[in-house]
């Protein structure tokens, strides 16, 4: 049986008279009741009473086969609510650019791409003559302070004795001092190149089976490695990423947030992430950041949520939508809500099917304003208590709409 053979409908105009359409159960004529009692109502201005703008009458064996089901119009506050896409992205404080220290050629990749690497693990090797240079200037600036040490204890002892000069000695002591600020310098360029100088052999035995020039990249952070940019052999420099590695178990999602709906975004508003590639799966936060910009193409704001990723099913890139709710935005009074799946959409507006007697149901254009989970702010067109449909109210639609245009005879 076709939808529109499940009711008879009756559509008020402003004629007298009104036009009956029938499915089931014959043809007659029903007195429109208390219609003329309501006032149409505008795009401003709040009728006395709902407005009434058409109704489906079931009979008894279309009520038998079409499943209706009721829920009343409720008044309690409404949390505010925002509905928005977003795009997940790196947690960039647990993110990592690796560049090289210094120059060189790379000598060995020890990382891959994909691979999970700890903090301080070696990456990568380089080759390079400017380490090499570092290195030497430092072991000879520790020899020289040690040589002018000894110059000097001697010196200190044979002036005791009045056997050197003051003169002598007090050359000797710049020696010395000289000395000593060109080991700290180089020190200080090993630590540049994150080398330790206790480290350093002592000339005679080159740290890596004689290959002093050899530059280790280590991971300043532990993660995986999610780009690799070098080859064997490659000439890199400071300029030159070689690697990114990033922490996956907890990410950042940036949402766009309607120039409109800025003033309505607050840290801390809760909110729930769904991502088509995930169905089934939601994700839990808060908003951590707003931005301070607005987009001047899309005139749209960015706001980022932390959200927890243990099983790594989020991926950076992924699109998803978002539900923003502030839970501590009320307006004081208690408005009046209708569950969503009540609100159906039609060419004059957003309307609800509302329960009216013994399988009679009126076609109620509403005016909505915010939205809280489930449920729709309604500023006009019901009454609190007033059942909606909720179940069966897109074939109470399909029928008002077969009606209103001239298909009331069903064959």
């Amino acid at each position: 049986m076709k939808i529109h053979a499940l009711a008879r409908v009756l559509v008020w105009t402003t004629l007298p008279a009104c036009v009956a359409f029938w499915a089931l159960g014959g043809c007659h004529r029903t007195s429109p009741g208390t219609h003329d009692e309501h006032d149409e109502h505008g795009e401003h201005g709040a009728p006395e009473a709902p407005v009434e703008t058409g109704t489906v009458e079931l009979t008894p064996e279309a009520a038998a086969r079409v499943a209706i089901q009721t829920v009343p119009v409720a008044s309690r506050d409404l949390q505010g609510e925002i509905t928005t896409t977003a795009e997940v992205g790196f947690d960039e404080d647990h993110l990592a650019h690796v560049t090289p220290r210094l120059a060189g050629r790379v000598h060995d990749v020890r990382a891959q791409l994909g691979e999970r690497v700890a903090a301080g693990q070696v990456l990568a090797l380089l080759d390079s003559t400017e380490l090499a240079r570092a290195r030497a200037e430092y072991l000879q600036a520790r020899a020289q302070v040690t040589l002018t040490a000894g110059t000097l204890t001697r010196q200190e002892t044979l002036g005791q004795e009045q056997i050197v000069p003051a003169q002598a000695l007090a050359q000797v002591r710049t020696e010395a001092a000289d000395a000593r600020a060109r080991l700290a310098t180089a020190e200080d360029m090993l630590r540049l190149y994150g080398l330790d100088p206790a480290r350093i052999g002592d000339g005679n035995t080159p740290p890596r089976g004689g290959r002093a020039a050899l530059f280790e990249v280590r991971a300043p952070i532990g993660g995986q490695v999610v780009e690799k940019h070098l080859t064997r052999g490659e000439l890199v420099d400071p300029e030159h990423r070689l690697f990114t590695i990033a922490e996956l178990d907890r990410l950042w999602i940036w949402i766009d947030v309607y120039e409109r709906d800025i003033p309505r975004v607050h840290v801390d508003d809760l909110a729930q992430v769904r991502l088509d590639a995930l169905p089934g799966q939601v994700f839990h936060g808060k908003v951590s950041f707003i931005a301070v910009q607005i987009d001047p193409v899309t005139r749209n704001g960015r706001a980022r949520i932390d959200v927890d990723n243990p099983d790594g099913h989020l991926r950076p890139g992924m699109f998803a939508r978002v539900r923003l709710s502030d839970p501590h935005a009320t307006q004081g009074t208690p408005s009046l809500v209708v569950p969503r799946a009540a609100v159906q959409r039609t060419a004059e507006g957003p309307a609800v099917f509302v329960d009216t007697g013994p399988r009679r149901y009126e076609r109620r254009l509403i005016r909505i304003g915010r939205k809280a989970g489930d449920d729709v702010e309604v500023s006009d067109g019901v009454r609190a208590g007033e059942a909606v449909v909720t179940e069966g109210a897109f074939i109470l639609k399909s029928e008002a709409a077969r009606a209103s245009m001239g298909g009331g005879h069903s064959h």
